[in-house]
């Protein structure tokens, strides 16, 4: 019996393709990556979801970094109040315009992410189609509703800088602690937009390359 010799690998080896040859098959195909690609959302949309996560990220770190600022400042105050007999007299006005900044600039990230509390029932058993209109209107209910306010809330901080006026314990100006308010508005207004702007862009090119 001849005993069977196990070929040599190299005589097995599947070829290698050139990248002229790839290039080749590839636009001989009708599904070539130049078509795939074209179904993808624009370049600028992807701008705009960096853009957007940037804010709401910094919208984070400034409400930690507040909320953490009024924990210490507590704590401090506590140590000085009761050991030492001198707290300080700005500590609670002070605690009070950091909340205020945590908040609001906490509700920016929150609008971007869209967590915040809302009636949503509606919203989810209706259809894929429907819904994106019921986002878009909930989103120009919301505008509607804040742009008075916003537009209102800078003539205050308008009148203000003209008079003005400071806090009682840290002479702080009003007009810089009463600013964040209208400015996180209008940020949680542009943000809102934006996310259903991308989201819109986002779902007609899926829907094409579907």
């Amino acid at each position: 019996m001849i005993p069977r010799v196990k070929p040599e690998g190299r005589l097995f080896r599947k070829p290698v393709s050139t990248p002229d040859q790839v290039r080749g098959r590839l636009f001989r195909d009708h599904r070539t990556i130049v078509a795939v690609q074209a179904h993808h959302p624009p370049r600028y949309v992807s701008t705009l979801v960096w853009l957007g996560t940037r804010i709401a990220d910094l919208g984070l770190w400034v409400g930690a970094g507040a909320l953490l600022a009024i924990v210490a400042l507590n704590a401090v105050n506590i140590v000085l109040r009761y050991f030492f007999r001198s707290p300080f007299s700005w500590a609670e006005e002070a605690m009070l315009y950091l909340m205020i900044l945590g908040v609001y600039v906490g509700a920016v990230s929150v609008a971007w992410q869209q967590a915040h509390i809302r009636i949503d029932a509606v919203l989810d058993f209706a259809p894929p189609e429907r819904r994106k209109v019921l986002e878009v209107i909930s989103t120009a209910v919301m505008v509607a509703v804040l742009i008075p306010v916003v537009f209102a809330s800078f003539r205050v901080v308008n009148l203000l800088f003209d008079f003005d006026q400071r806090s009682d314990a840290l002479h702080l100006p009003m007009w810089i602690a009463q600013s964040v308010v209208p400015i996180s508005l209008l940020l949680i207004v542009l943000m809102s937009l934006l996310r259903v702007f991308v989201q819109l862009v986002g779902t007609n090119a899926n829907d094409k390359k579907a």
